[in-house]
């Protein structure tokens, strides 16, 4: 079975399971190809938006106006890559020196100014409440708490993409199951400057 992702004229073909949320901007459909019902909770979000990378990939070559957020920190993005088409980058956590030694990784510590900073980026990109924003981060977590928070201030538009960037753990434990750049979707290390992290001071 398959959605369509339509504008006039055009007809892109997203393969999906199970009908799910949709969105319009400017004549584009925007149409989930997740199953909610599969998420793990930390990946929902009270909208129900939610997109693979190659949905969401599609998405942005009919309409590269909807904007694209990533939340990981910026130097993980800067050794890890992001995705080819990200328009901001604000961290919803920053990483710390703390090690936590039952999870065997360094802490994440929550960004204090989050809401101010991604509210100030979309607003810089012309963005209001009711236009498209994707979210990503690693693997969907993050990014599933940073749409909370956009919702919450009353963004009605907010998709998250369930992936992330690098995927869910394979058996083997490496990211390499699924996400972004699993997907062979272009990606970059490079970091454009309209894009990066401008802090609160």
């Amino acid at each position: 079975m398959f959605y369509s992702l339509k504008i006039p004229a055009v007809i892109i073909a997203i393969a999906f399971t199970a009908p799910f949320s949709s969105s319009t901007l400017a004549g584009v459909t925007i149409q989930s190809d997740v199953n909610a019902s599969t998420l793990k909770k930390s990946k929902t979000t009270p909208l129900g938006k939610y997109l693979t990378p190659k949905a969401a990939h599609a998405a942005l070559q009919v309409n590269p106006e909807i904007f694209m957020i990533d939340v990981r920190d910026p130097i993980e993005i800067s050794f890890v890559g992001h995705p080819s088409g990200m328009d901001n980058n604000t961290p919803i956590a920053l990483a710390s020196h703390s090690f936590n030694a039952k999870s065997g990784t360094y802490s994440l510590k929550p960004n204090p100014n989050f809401l101010k900073e991604i509210t100030a980026a979309i607003t810089r990109a012309g963005k209001g409440k009711s236009d498209p924003i994707f979210v990503t981060c690693r693997s969907g977590g993050r990014s599933a708490a940073a749409a909370k928070v956009l919702i919450k201030a009353g963004y009605t538009n907010v998709w998250n993409l369930t992936e992330g960037f690098e995927g869910d753990k394979a058996k083997s434990g490496a990211r390499a199951k699924n996400g972004w750049r699993n997907s062979g979707l272009p990606w970059s290390y490079n970091i454009p400057a309209k894009a990066a992290w401008v802090p609160v001071k």
